[in-house]
């Protein structure tokens, strides 16, 4: 199956997403550098330290989760210029068996192909047309 890599501006809500980033710091074991994670395939990328979650361009989507069963997920775009999706689960709170993964590349495609597993793919899309069913979702941009 085809997936499609257009990107979509959806303005979505940052607080959906803002629970699991405040964990995104050494002290409770989350960092950038330990929770990035390799695309096959892609060029290797380095981030400069404490470029995520602190400078973020923009969001395209964003997954609200909730503890025990849907894990929170963002697409978005990286002050450098980077595209990036994040997914973070935890059971009971972050702190205690919480996890999370940041795959970063210069494709948004590679995020797309690559490192979205296919659950995650249909609810993207499902969840894209239903905000441009909505008029929610503005031109998209080309695809990358």
């Amino acid at each position: 199956m085809s997936r499609d890599y257009t990107i979509y501006k959806t303005n979505p809500d940052t607080s959906k997403i803002s629970l699991p980033l405040l964990y995104v710091n050494p002290q409770f074991g989350f960092s950038a550098n330990n929770i990035l994670r390799r695309i096959h395939g892609s060029p290797d990328v380095f981030l400069k330290p404490n470029i995520f979650p602190y400078e973020i361009k923009e969001y395209y989507w964003i997954q609200e989760g909730d503890f025990g069963s849907n894990p929170w997920l963002a697409l978005g775009l990286l002050e450098e210029g980077l595209y990036f999706y994040y997914k973070a689960q935890a059971y009971t709170s972050f702190d205690k068996d919480g996890y999370m993964d940041l795959w970063v590349s210069h494709r948004f495609s590679d995020l797309i192909q690559y490192a979205m597993d296919t659950f995650t793919y249909n609810i993207y899309i499902k969840d894209i047309q239903n905000m441009t069913d909505d008029a929610s979702v503005s031109e998209p941009l080309v695809s990358q």
